[in-house]
């Protein structure tokens, strides 16, 4: 008679599971109207830094998670055996939320620890002030017209330093609007750009683990430049046509990196692509089987 009560609990316990995720990113899109306004009107940059502006990524250790996952599948066979569906389904839902719960608060916890002296040497810079003067400018420089008056487009971007499993290099996210004289978004994307390594060359060029401003820094307008190249060009270029989707593979710090999306015109040292979650991609190494220029610019029908 109890066990009906006790299923409803365990399927009530597996959706709160599922409920707990994380949401997508927000795709990205463009209007046809969003180059006409900008190159009539030109756009003010607005930099909105974030109360967290340096992160890191969580890593959890493979053999950490394959420990927890043999330990949960002990546990579902041994409840499994006493316990019927019931009992198999609430001891699932609890093995899964204490292993993968663990094993996340502990990377979590670690990265926040591991971007801290980051931080700390950033935390000497204003960066406010630093973040508004550079973007505006590798705005400038990109190509984009720069709004005077009352009437112009906004250029809102909210960056954000991820530094990569390594820790010897970031991702620069930034988070991309470009809106109306009304606020209405006419382009929204979020573009990022992988940094070179950041680390400075200790004795003999063996790596010391230690953070150099100067380095920090100019590794960092590197990527802000390449930031405003990349808005730049996806504002002027047309959508890429759904025939144009393929598997681009590269590897970025020592991770094989497998993704469909669809290749974009390389420049310099940076190959781009756009995802299909509403990210434009730009990295410092290329890709695979890349396309060549001529076989981008007939899919493009340029």
């Amino acid at each position: 008679m109890k066990r009906p009560g006790v299923a409803t609990a365990a399927l009530a316990l597996l959706m709160l599971a599922g409920c707990a995720q994380k949401p997508g990113p927000e795709p990205g899109f463009k209007d046809q109207g969003a180059l006409p306004y900008v190159l009539a009107h030109g756009l003010k940059v607005d930099v909105q830094l974030p109360p967290a502006f340096v992160g890191a990524s969580t890593v959890i250790d493979a053999k950490a998670a394959q420990r927890a996952a043999t330990s949960s599948y002990n546990l579902v066979a041994s409840s499994g055996n006493t316990a019927g569906l019931a009992g198999l389904l609430v001891a699932s839902v609890i093995s899964t939320q204490m292993g993968s719960g663990t094993l996340q608060r502990d990377a979590e916890k670690t990265a926040l620890n591991e971007a801290r002296p980051m931080a700390d040497l950033l935390a000497g810079v204003p960066l406010q002030e630093r973040l508004q003067q550079r973007y505006q400018q590798a705005s400038q420089v990109a190509g984009l017209k720069q709004g005077e008056g009352q009437v112009t487009a906004r250029l809102l971007i909210e960056p954000q330093l991820l530094l990569g499993p390594d820790r010897g290099s970031f991702v620069l996210i930034n988070q991309v609007q470009v809106q109306d004289i009304a606020g209405s978004a006419l382009y929204r994307m979020r573009i990022e750009v992988a940094s070179q390594p950041i680390r400075r060359c200790g004795s003999q060029c063996i790596d010391d683990g230690a953070l150099d401003l100067a380095k920090v820094t100019a590794v960092l307008d590197e990527c802000i430049d390449e930031s405003m190249r990349v808005l730049a060009t996806d504002l002027m270029q047309p959508t890429p046509p759904a025939a144009a989707q393929e598997t681009l593979r590269y590897v970025l710090d020592g991770q094989r990196v497998v993704e469909r999306g669809y290749q974009l015109a390389n420049n310099g040292s940076y190959w781009r692509y756009r995802n299909l979650y509403g990210a434009v991609k730009s990295v410092p190494v290329p890709f695979e089987d890349a396309m060549s220029q001529t076989q981008l610019q007939k899919v493009y029908g340029q």
